[in-house]
């Protein structure tokens, strides 16, 4: 998972994410779509763990997961030791068990335990097969009776403390998980990891850094030691540029975040790689360093073209859609997503990521018209909050035609959706980008 300011911006508008994939194969989980009581009754009735994929469609590194990394064999001995539910956070069904376990990063999995509905472990971004694999069986020995150590009590407390609104005082638990834990185990990869994240999310970032720093060259190769550099890198670029700890850590997490996104032996997945590589964009960005920025967006572009190759099907290719297109914005190569998209709109015609991808690179473009036919197929085929973002970029095609009244209508419906939500699927930030963009286009 990636901590990103202007950058993320343009993927979010960009519907930042990948078609909805195909259920896993048998050798996975069979996980319960949409339907916490039923999931929360079977696991009940079973005596099992409760595993919960919080996900979007509009979230490449949730399709990531369903694409690689569920479907894995690594997977199918933990098959029956759990019940697995999906839940589509854009899904107003969804409303209440977001209400119960807020959700502000994707993917965000939970494990709960159902006799008190308190989750015991919570993860945030994806990790590999092997990864995930090795994370619920320690959780399922510590839950076992006579099972756990200080470390998963820790985490398990952590967990707990985010769900009830907690969100300084997981920091402090998961802080108590890297001291009980010995250093090179993927136990304490894996709590560093948490710790940064949410001193992170909880607007910390000299800690972020300073936590980040003193760990990191301790961490073993895996997508925790990726989620460490690169989360110290982004909380680096969010202090001061005259700051001491930007100044003393900066070096560090670039060149260790260039290093892992470079270094192919380091076990992660290629979308979590690819966001490395989206990090080294925005620091050299924000170091003004343009060259250096095209130069690493050249590469990363490479890299995602590579993987892309490579997938075995559609859903797999169409992971990297969102992150090609944000390398080919980087480059001011817009038109080289065009291809790309015109395939996946082809492959899932029912998926609003294509189109509204296609509308943000044909502004990029210059293409006014064809980005608002593009939005407005994209608008057609949306749910849930993310028809905020297609129709963010629907008011900036009408604008740039000229259309004024087609604008403001559009941005009226915006207000309209934001104040529809549900409390829990609406984001503080909603109505502030409304107000922004109103006032770029509009005055």
């Amino acid at each position: 998972m990636r901590f990103h300011r202007s950058l993320a911006a343009v993927l979010l508008a960009a519907g930042c994410a990948s078609a909805p994939v195909a259920p896993p194969a048998a050798a996975g989980p069979h996980f319960i779509e949409n339907d916490y009581p039923a999931a929360l009754a079977e696991a009940r009735s079973t005596g099992k763990l409760l595993f919960v994929d919080f996900w979007a469609p509009w979230c490449h590194s949730c399709v990531s997961m369903q694409a690689y990394v569920f479907p894995d064999p690594a997977l199918a001995k933990l098959r029956d030791s759990f019940v697995w539910l999906e839940v589509d956070t854009e899904d107003p069904v969804n409303s209440a068990v977001l209400e119960r376990f807020p959700v502000d990063v994707w993917p965000t999995l939970l494990v709960v335990d159902p006799s008190t509905q308190t989750p015991i472990r919570r993860w945030l971004g994806s990790a590999t097969a092997s990864e995930l694999s090795g994370r619920l069986e320690a959780v399922d020995r510590a839950w076992k009776p006579g099972g756990g150590d200080p470390v998963e009590k820790a985490l398990s407390q952590g967990a707990a403390l985010v769900a009830a609104g907690k969100r300084a005082e997981a920091a402090v638990a998961y802080r108590s998980a890297v001291a009980a834990s010995a250093k090179g185990t993927p136990a304490h990869a894996q709590a560093v990891e948490l710790l940064i994240m949410q001193l992170s999310l909880t607007d910390q970032p000299v800690e972020c850094v300073r936590s980040a720093r003193a760990e990191l060259p301790a961490l073993p190769p895996g997508t925790s030691v990726a989620n460490v550099a690169g989360g110290g890198l982004d909380c680096a670029l969010a202090l001061p540029a005259e700051d001491p700890d930007r100044i003393a850590a900066l070096p560090m997490f670039e060149a260790k975040v260039t290093e892992l996104a470079r270094d192919r032996s380091v076990p992660m997945l290629g979308d979590d790689r690819s966001g490395l590589y989206q990090s080294l964009v925005e620091a050299r960005r924000e170091a003004q360093d343009n060259a250096g920025a095209t130069a690493l967006a050249a590469e990363w572009a490479t890299f995602l073209e590579g993987e892309a190759a490579r997938a075995k099907t559609p859903e797999a290719r169409a992971v990297f859609d969102s992150h090609r297109l944000g390398a080919y914005l980087a480059l001011g190569q817009p038109e080289r997503a065009v291809p790309m998209l015109e395939q996946s709109a082809k492959d899932f015609p029912r998926d609003y990521n294509p189109p509204a991808r296609l509308a943000v690179a044909y502004l990029a473009m210059k293409q006014p018209a064809k980005a608002l036919a593009a939005s407005e197929v994209a608008e057609k085929l949306v749910y849930g909050p993310r028809t905020l973002r297609v129709l963010l970029t629907k008011a900036e095609a009408e604008a740039a035609l000229g259309n004024r009244a087609g604008a403001e209508a559009t941005l009226a419906h915006a207000d309209e959706l934001v104040a529809g939500l549900p409390d829990a699927q609406r984001g503080k930030w909603m109505t502030a980008a409304i107000a922004s963009k109103r006032k770029s286009l509009l005055q």
